[in-house]
């Protein structure tokens, strides 16, 4: 799916990111994105692909997808910001030995999708404080980021109980949470994702990058009920 930048913020190549990121004057926070940036693939997808059996992992996300228990939350939960929530938190509750499992996923899409390029970058510049901040889950990101050469001085991202309360509060708010006014004014951001325009607003260094080899790749795509699912879904929708 093509991104486009959000309105008012200057798209930039990969190039010029990293080149920004080695050269970030010392105390200057950089805040970098995870998913699709940090790591060329969407660690929560990735997740809930690796869900076992996978039978009943897919079952599970698609009564999920139908019941929809997102708009049932009282507000100001109530929402699609928080539905990735409970995509990972109810399967598992439900399927816990895919912690267990997740280990070793997490180890094997560090040293595949692990974005190099950004990675040397990062660690060129010895003085700059490392943010890494991601609307993700930290039981997900946690097992990559171990296996990442990269170095990260904090990691702001969703709490597996309090995913809900997290995401709605949006990574604006959470990276405030942790950097002070001046910090976050001075700050460089590197970041793909449409939805973090309130932080890209804020800081002065703003970088929306689409890096060349991310991907988001559906979960369950090439699992075999995929396609009878999906065709079941176009032809309700015709």
């Amino acid at each position: 799916m093509e991104k486009n930048p959000p309105k008012n913020i200057t798209s930039v190549t990969a190039e010029q990111a990293t080149v920004a990121i080695a050269n970030t004057a010392e105390n200057t926070h950089i805040i970098i994105d995870f998913d699709e940036t940090l790591l060329l693939r969407n660690s929560t997808a990735e997740y809930i692909n690796s869900l076992r059996p996978r039978l009943i992992g897919f079952i599970l996300i698609i009564f999920l997808k139908i019941l929809r228990p997102w708009i049932w939350l009282p507000l100001p939960f109530k929402g699609n910001q928080v539905r990735d929530w409970f995509l990972v938190i109810v399967p598992t509750i439900l399927l816990p030995w895919t912690l267990l499992l997740w280990q070793q996923r997490a180890k094997k899409l560090a040293k595949d999708y692990a974005n190099t390029e950004l990675i040397s970058a990062i660690n060129s510049n010895v003085d700059a404080p490392i943010i890494i901040a991601s609307l993700g889950f930290n039981l997900i990101i946690n097992p990559i980021l171990q296996h990442l050469p990269v170095r990260c001085d904090r990691l702001v991202c969703c709490r597996f109980w309090h995913g809900a309360n997290d995401r709605k509060k949006g990574k604006l708010l959470m990276v405030q949470e942790v950097l002070s006014q001046s910090q976050l004014k001075s700050a460089i951001l590197v970041t793909d994702s449409e939805d973090d325009l309130p932080l890209l607003q804020v800081v002065n260094q703003p970088y929306f990058a689409i890096w060349p080899l991310a991907q988001y790749t559906e979960p369950f795509k090439d699992f075999w009920l995929y396609s009878l699912v999906k065709k079941i879904k176009q032809s309700i929708a015709m």
